[in-house]
C-alpha cells in the first residue's frame, strides 16, 4: 500500500515539473532614469509618500513617491520623463513609478475633497534623482 502512494506522489511530482517548466516566465520591464523631470497624467488607485496631503495636492522636497496602476478597471497612466534618456509611457495600465529624491507638486483625487472619480486622478510634475519604471 506504501508503495503505491509513493508511486503516485512520484508520478505527480514529475508531472508538476513538467507543468512548471512549459510555463512562460513573465519579466517586467524595468527602466532607470537619473536626474530627470518627470509628468505623470492619468488615474490610480495608489500613490505612497510621506509628506502630508493638502486638500489633494502636496508639495514634495527631497522624498520617495511611488505610483502604482496595477491594471483595475479605469486605471491607465501616462508618464513623460526627461532628459537624461526620453521615457514615454502612454495608457500603461498595469505600471509602477518609484522616485528617489522627488522635488515637485503632486495632485490625487483620493485627498481631493473636490475632485472625487473612481479611480482617483493623478497629476505630477517633479524633478527625481533616481527614477525606477516597472512595466
Amino acid at each position: 500500500m506504501k508503495t503505491g502512494y509513493r508511486l503516485v506522489g512520484l508520478v505527480v511530482a514529475i508531472f508538476c515539473l513538467f507543468l512548471l517548466n512549459s510555463m512562460p516566465i513573465v519579466n517586467a520591464n524595468t527602466d532607470h532614469f537619473t536626474n530627470s523631470v518627470v509628468l505623470v497624467i492619468g488615474k490610480c488607485n495608489t500613490v505612497s509618500t510621506t509628506a502630508l496631503w493638502l486638500f489633494g495636492f502636496k508639495f514634495v522636497y527631497n522624498k520617495e513617491v511611488i505610483i502604482q496602476a496595477n491594471g483595475a478597471e479605469g486605471e491607465k497612466i501616462n508618464a513623460l520623463i526627461l532628459p537624461s534618456k526620453i521615457g514615454f509611457y502612454f495608457g500603461q495600465e498595469n505600471i509602477f513609478i518609484q522616485m528617489e529624491g522627488a522635488k515637485g507638486l503632486f495632485f490625487w483625487g483620493e485627498k481631493s475633497l473636490f475632485f472625487h472619480n473612481v479611480p482617483p486622478r493623478i497629476f505630477a510634475f517633479c524633478k527625481a534623482v533616481d527614477i525606477w519604471v516597472s512595466y
